[in-house]
Order: structure tokens, then C-alpha cells, then sequence
């Protein structure tokens, strides 16, 4: 995987790591007497960082609310890589597996056997992730209870699971208990009751998976991702403010998808997908892996000469060809044009075979024209102006001129119009071409589906 460039991708890794590690903490209990009855209250698990949870209970302590407190807040104190666990990053790891056979009509797995797949998986990365969990008490008795109920179970660690996926050895992750920290401090400062805070710190050895390719018949028919399911996160009782941050990526989300092993020919209503040697390409072949093309899809093109800039953007919408499926039918956004910085002409032409009340109309005032080979004093249409390739010239109303110089345009890059075909050209300092039909290699052109 070394050197190889991703597409997008986003699998919720870490996110899932985060939410494992608040379930092992939400269901702690403590004793309290009321009224000569013994009663056993759950200790809320919350995802947040000692500072805005004490910006919280700040807020709600009032001579009206009662502190907030026992809690239990997890937050990331750190996370590095774990260069002693890196291992050979080129492994890629191949298994066949086999799927039971699904009857349509029984809507139901049968004891066949269905497709076969073949998976290959790349090499993990290794990290270390630091926990920070913070126990939020009004009284030494209680934070006693809920640390004893910690400590028997982390002996010093315990193993937790974070999918269910058979082929992912890295599944099974530890958890462990490094350090306590018994009062790190009380607040807030001046009321009759204190909140005590106690932190205890947790080393999770964690691996970031790439994503996996699953094969059918040679083919990649689409890219799966495992995710183990849970209950829903509000009943775990995040505070609010990070509820964002575990929400869901919406369905209509869009996919980007920027292949580096494919070139893009782009002309006037068509996008045609190549290989690299050239060989067309049905663009099924690398949609039907991520996505599906929609009203909203859309083909951008970088016009720089560095893939890495994206102010020089055109966009356009795409839709399936359906009589070639090597092309999509590709409509320019006018407005993703670069801004034009010449007057429009009304053709572009060769002089020599059009000229004008012959093959052009007859001339008039305002009248331009881009020229493609020279003007000679002896084209007596032409007034005997005496121009050169890729010039542009404009009849005045008494004789036609050099509006445009070529040879004194080397670094200037320009644009203009040709009203005659509605296409924009771009002035490279040595030739005029369209600004945006052509061919793009990889890194020069992306999906949005």
C-alpha cells in the first residue's frame, strides 16, 4: 500500500473503537439510602473531555439543580502510531469464501451453496490510542464504589470486540488500566458541595483498516464494509454537544471517486473512460463500486497543470449513455468556465480558403476573426494586412487590424469565445486550444456521485 493513493473512503474505525469503549462503562451502579430503602441508580457513561463537562455542571449548578454528578465522561487523551507493531504494509491477504444460497422466492438463506467471493485485504496500521475516563462524585463512598467495580474488572485489562466480521483478526482489541489518578481536583470552588474528580487512563492498541476488495468472478462487483451493529448511541447518554460527531453520514451524501488507473476524454456531450494504454472502458466498471449515477452526478475536470491546485475547476453534469456504455453524456457548466479575457470572434478560420464575401460574409465594423495561417499582403480580400497564425484581427470600419499579437503573447495565458460554436478556447503562449476538451490523466479528473 506504500505510495498507492486512495480514493475517499470512510468507515467510522475509530468512531466505533469510541463507542465499544463507553458501553463497557455505562452500566455501573451505586447504592444509595433514601428514606431507610436501599435503591441502586444507574452511573450515565457520557463521551466528552473534562473541560466542557465542567463547563456543563458549571452551568446547571444553581441553588435550584443539584450537581450532576456521579458520572462517568470517556474522551481521547491522545493517539500515536505503534511503530513496534507495524508489520509488512505490502501484505495482502487473499481468501476464498462461500455465501449459502439465497431463495428469492422463501426470502431465506438455504443450506446450498451460493456465490463464491474471493476478499483481499491489505495490511493494517497500527496505533495507540490513549482513554481518558473521568469519574464525577459528590462523596468519597460513592467514587469507592464505582472505582472497586472498575478495578476487579480490569485485572489489568479486558478484550472487547468491534465487529463480528469472521476474516478481520483485527477484531478482537485489549483495553487496559495504566494509571489512576485519585482526586485530580474539586469544584466548583465556594459552594457547600464539591464534585471530585477521579481519572483513571486506558492504553487501547487499535488497528485502522484499508478498505477491502471483494471479488466475483474476477470481477469487483462492490466494495463491502462491516460494520457492527449496536443499540442506539442516545441511550447511552452523550451529552448533547457531541452528538454530531456520531451522528450518521447522510444518505444523500455525495461520493468522490478520482480512479488513478484510468485516463477521461472529454469532448462536446461525451466523456470517454480509457485505461492508460487508451483501451476504452465501460464506466460501470469503477461506478458500480461506489455508487450509482444520479440527477446531482457530476464530472470535474482540473485545467491546470497541477493536479494539486483546484481553482481552475470546470464541472459538468453526467448521465449513462445508453447506446455506448464506454460513454457518458457530459453537458459543460457554463458558469465553471474560466472567466474570458479577450472579446469573443465571431469564427475562427483559415484566411487563405475564407475570406471575406466569398466563403465569409461581406465585411463589417466589429467583425474578429482567429486566424490559423498567415495573412499576406497579396489576399486582396484581406485589405493587404499582413498577419501571422494564430493572430486575431477585427475589421474597424475602414480596414482590418491586429487586435491580438501572438508573438507578443509568449507567457500570457488568455481566453475567448467563438460565438460561431459557443466553445471557449484558452491562449497557451504557443497555441490556441479548447479549455477544457481533451484527454485527462489520472489526478486531473474526478466523480461526484
Amino acid at each position: 500500500m506504500a505510495g498507492k493513493n486512495l480514493d475517499y473512503w470512510y468507515d467510522a474505525q475509530v468512531k466505533r473503537y469510541l463507542i465499544q469503549l463507553v458501553r463497557v462503562f455505562s452500566n455501573f451502579k451505586v447504592k444509595e439510602i433514601v428514606k431507610g430503602a436501599e435503591r441502586y441508580n444507574r452511573v450515565p457513561a457520557r463521551y466528552g473531555d473534562i473541560s466542557r463537562m465542567i463547563a456543563h455542571i458549571l452551568r446547571n449548578n444553581s441553588e435550584n439543580a443539584i450537581n450532576n454528578a456521579p458520572q462517568i465522561t470517556v474522551s481521547v487523551q491522545s493517539i500515536q502510531p505503534a511503530k513496534d507493531r507495524i508489520q509488512d504494509p505490502f501484505l495482502v491477504d487473499t481468501n476464498q469464501v462461500a455465501e449459502r444460497e439465497w431463495d428469492v422466492q422463501a426470502g431465506a438463506y438455504t443450506s446450498g451453496q451460493g456465490n463464491l467471493y474471493t476478499t483481499q485485504r491489505y495490511m493494517p496500521v497500527p496505533y495507540n490510542l490513549n482513554i481518558q475516563v473521568d469519574i464525577w462524585t459528590t462523596n468519597t463512598d460513592t467514587k469507592l464504589q464505582i472505582l472497586e467495580q472498575i478495578f476487579v474488572i480490569f485485572n489489568p485489562g479486558i478484550q472487547l470486540q468491534v465487529n463480528d466480521n469472521p476474516l478481520d483478526w483485527t477484531s478482537i482489541f485489549e483495553v487496559e488500566l495504566t494509571d489512576i489518578n485519585w482526586s485530580s481536583q474539586s469544584l466548583p470552588a465556594g459552594t457547600d458541595e464539591t464534585l471530585d474528580i477521579s481519572t483513571l487512563t486506558f492504553a487501547v492498541p487499535i488497528w485502522i483498516s484499508p478498505p477491502a476488495k471483494v471479488k466475483r468472478q474476477t470481477i469487483i462487483q462492490k466494495i463491502v464494509n462491516d460494520i457492527h451493529s449496536v443499540d442506539s448511541i442516545e441511550d447511552l447518554g452523550f451529552d448533547s454537544s457531541y452528538q454530531d460527531f456520531f451522528g450518521s453520514i447522510p444518505d444523500d451524501a455525495n461520493v468522490i471517486v478520482a480512479p488513478n488507473d484510468y485516463k477521461v476524454q472529454v469532448v462536446s456531450g461525451g466523456a470517454t473512460l480509457t485505461r492508460l494504454d487508451m483501451t476504452p472502458t465501460k464506466w460501470s466498471d469503477i461506478i458500480e463500486m461506489v455508487g450509482e449515477l444520479s440527477a446531482t452526478s457530476k464530472l470535474e475536470l482540473n485545467i491546470s497543470s497541477d493536479p494539486g491546485k483546484n481553482d481552475e475547476v470546470v464541472i459538468g453534469s453526467i448521465t449513462a449513455n445508453p447506446l455506448d456504455d464506454n460513454n457518458l453524456v457530459f453537458n459543460v457548466d457554463a458558469d465553471t468556465l474560466p472567466t474570458n479575457t479577450l472579446t469573443a470572434v465571431d469564427k475562427i478560420i483559415d484566411p487563405g480558403t475564407s475570406r471575406p464575401g466569398d466563403t465569409l460574409i461581406a465585411q463589417a465594423t466589429g467583425q474578429r476573426y482567429l486566424i490559423t495561417e498567415s495573412i499576406v499582403p497579396t489576399f486582396v480580400e484581406w485589405g493587404g494586412i499582413s498577419a501571422r497564425e494564430n493572430d486575431i484581427i477585427e475589421y474597424d470600419g475602414n480596414s482590418w487590424t491586429v487586435v491580438f499579437d501572438a508573438s507578443l503573447n509568449p507567457s500570457v495565458k488568455h481566453y475567448i469565445k467563438n460565438t460561431h460554436t459557443s466553445q471557449q478556447y484558452k491562449w497557451t503562449g504557443t497555441q490556441w486550444i479548447s479549455s477544457w476538451q481533451g484527454t485527462y490523466n489520472p489526478g486531473y479528473w474526478r466523480l461526484m456521485l
